[in-house]
């Protein structure tokens, strides 16, 4: 009977001995993300390991390799979608393990917003005029003030021709009068001669 017994405890302790070494090996983990509801590949999903100081991230087609323990609790994490876990198996056999997570969506409630329009454009006129600006606000005010002018006068000077026929024009039908023609103006040839004789003396 003690022989017995001695047997029996031997071959307890060589399974525990072996269970041990087995929890020792660390595991290949492969598999993928997918969502739960199309099954679309999960890119970039966080996977950690354990109390998390270990972990990987899935590819851009969902893709994941990691080692592991039996044991382990891997925790699968992804923006919009609800966190995940899955224990490992304490007995496996063989170095690598094949996993498919589905991941579920995460459906957030909002609170919600009401909007209360002004009730016309006097009452926007007042409450605009009575909002004091910051001084930075001020200076983004001016900046793009001067920025508008410059644009304005650039564009101006680039179709000059065209804005003058154009409120000639304008001019004519408003009134019926012929806006004055300053090739006959003599100050225009004055100014002219002027320009042309200090030029000739530069040349020179």
């Amino acid at each position: 009977m003690r022989n017995i017994l001695l047997v029996v405890v031997g071959i307890l302790v060589a399974f525990s001995v072996v269970g041990q070494d087995v929890q020792k090996e660390p595991i290949n983990i492969t598999g993928l993300t997918l969502d739960a509801e199309s099954l679309d590949p999960l890119p970039f999903t966080s996977i950690l390991v354990g109390d998390g100081k270990r972990g990987t991230i899935s590819d851009n087609t969902g893709y994941f390799s990691f080692l592991a323990y039996p044991g382990d609790t891997i925790t699968f994490r992804s923006v919009s979608y609800k966190n995940s876990k899955f224990v490992i198996p304490k007995m496996l056999a063989g170095e690598t393990y094949s996993l498919i997570q589905l991941m579920v969506k995460d459906t957030v409630l909002l609170e919600e917003v009401v909007v209360y329009p002004l009730p016309g454009i006097q009452d926007f006129a007042s409450t605009m005029l009575q909002h004091e600006l910051t001084p930075n606000e001020a200076n983004q005010v001016k900046r793009f003030k001067d920025e508008l002018n410059e644009v304005l006068e650039m564009e101006y000077e680039r179709n000059k021709y065209e804005y003058d026929q154009w409120r000639y024009a304008k001019l004519y039908n408003m009134t019926g009068l012929v806006p004055p023609n300053n090739f006959l103006n003599p100050m225009t040839w004055s100014n002219f001669i002027r320009d042309w004789k200090e030029a000739s003396k530069d040349r020179r």
